[in-house]
């Protein structure tokens, strides 16, 4: 009989450490560098103001970016500059954290729907979600990015 708890104790421990295992494996994914985001995109998007707001970005395969914004209104007159930061993606979303303004990052959902050009919702801002088709846009690349260093860095 004390065969048999001994037995049974040792399969229950191991389904334990087993699920436990997997649990850890689904949950603790890290963060990674999407190498088809890698490069030179260009992208706009239009308020229901009637602002025009274009921007080019260049990620960089050691997880960093930077971004020329140029924002236009309904009169004409155009607004610009440039943001930097990091990005990543952490558990299917792509994060966005412009360094040293933001301290949560933005998050996207993200997919590429035709060849060369990625859609992306944002779907949490500031730390509070966004209601899904509140901000949706597309990028195109329009260049590979400059050669980088790809490091652990994120």
């Amino acid at each position: 009989m004390s065969k048999l708890v001994n037995r049974l104790s040792a399969v229950i421990l191991l389904l334990c450490f087993l699920s436990g295992c997997v649990s850890q494996i689904t949950t603790d994914q890290k963060p990674f560098i999407d190498v088809k985001l890698i490069g030179v995109w260009t992208g706009e998007f239009l308020e229901e103001g009637g602002l025009l707001k274009r921007w080019t970005q260049t990620r960089n395969a050691d997880g960093s970016y930077t971004i020329d914004f140029s924002f236009t209104d309904a009169k004409g007159e155009s607004t610009y500059f440039t943001e930097s930061g990091r990005w990543w993606i952490e558990k299917g979303l792509f994060h966005e954290i412009s360094l040293p303004d933001m301290k949560i990052p933005d998050k996207y959902q993200y997919a590429f729907k035709q060849k060369d050009c990625v859609r992306f919702d944002l779907i949490e801002s500031d730390g509070l979600a966004e209601e899904p088709g509140s901000y949706v846009f597309s990028e195109c690349l329009i260049a590979d990015s400059p050669p980088a260093v790809i490091s652990n860095t994120i």
